[in-house]
């Protein structure tokens, strides 16, 4: 649901607000496969994890390890070379996802659910290299997210049709239930996404993506406040979230 109304929104913005021309280029396959495995493939897992480990704690390893990989992938790629507050940065990250697995072992969930946000924290990190080749060739933040995200429609869509055919989606009253909520998501994740394709077609990926994994102090703030009764938040996460938040800091600076 937050998908598709990413991907109905952004093409109706892109109608009125895009300059730019839409044709079968370089910078449209970009925009496609950084959409299909990162606001697509990711997503999901993304969304699975939320269901696994709790929204904070889900937030937070993504944040730390996709910080983590973005510095990686700069310095194999782009050949850049790490500097001290970056060296610091990653192993406050490190510090921070290290805390929750720990985390695991005093309570009810399993260890072996970090690889989900892991997985996610991979393929977004890829996303946003993509999401910028693309947007080098198209400078336009408005179709790129909806090529984008139309895309990561078509992602989910696969994951979607074998659960319902098996049988594993909610019942009807449980998804009338949700709607409203995902609505409302839907909503603002779509401004959310124009400012992430606004700030990758203006900043370098090694400054951008790091920033944008500055999550983990809003969703444990905002866990603590509204899912109090489906999420407990404790010191580890609370020092998770402060030690990934830190890390991404030094590797900004």
């Amino acid at each position: 649901v937050v998908t598709a109304m990413n991907a109905a929104a952004l093409w109706i913005i892109s109608a009125f607000m895009s300059k730019a021309q839409l044709s079968f280029s370089s910078g449209v396959i970009f925009f496609l496969t950084g959409g299909f495995i990162g606001h697509g493939i990711a997503r999901y897992l993304q969304f699975t994890g939320l269901r696994q480990i709790g929204a904070a704690r889900n937030t937070t390893i993504i944040a730390g390890a996709s910080a983590f990989l973005g510095v990686a992938i700069a310095a194999v790629f782009l050949h850049e070379k790490p500097t001290v507050p970056i060296a610091l940065g990653v192993a406050a990250l490190m510090a921070g996802v290290a805390l929750l697995a720990h985390e695991s072992r005093k309570t009810k969930w399993n260890m072996i659910y970090l690889l989900t946000p892991l997985g996610a924290a991979l393929l977004s990190s890829i996303m946003s290299s993509l999401y910028k080749a693309g947007l080098n060739a198209i400078p336009d933040a408005f179709l790129a997210g909806a090529i984008g995200m139309t895309a990561a429609l078509f992602a989910m869509l696969l994951f979607l049709i074998p659960e319902a055919r098996n049988n594993k989606l909610p019942q009807n009253a449980i998804i009338k239930k949700a709607l409203p909520l995902f609505a409302i998501a839907g909503a603002i994740n779509t401004v959310g996404v124009i400012l992430n394709f606004e700030a990758l077609k203006l900043g370098q990926v090694s400054v951008v993506h790091p920033i944008l994994n500055s999550q983990p102090l809003f969703a444990t703030l905002y866990g603590y406040l509204f899912l109090k009764q489906h999420e407990k938040i404790n010191l580890h996460v609370v020092l998770g979230a402060a030690a990934v938040v830190a890390g991404i800091a030094l590797i900004r600076h």
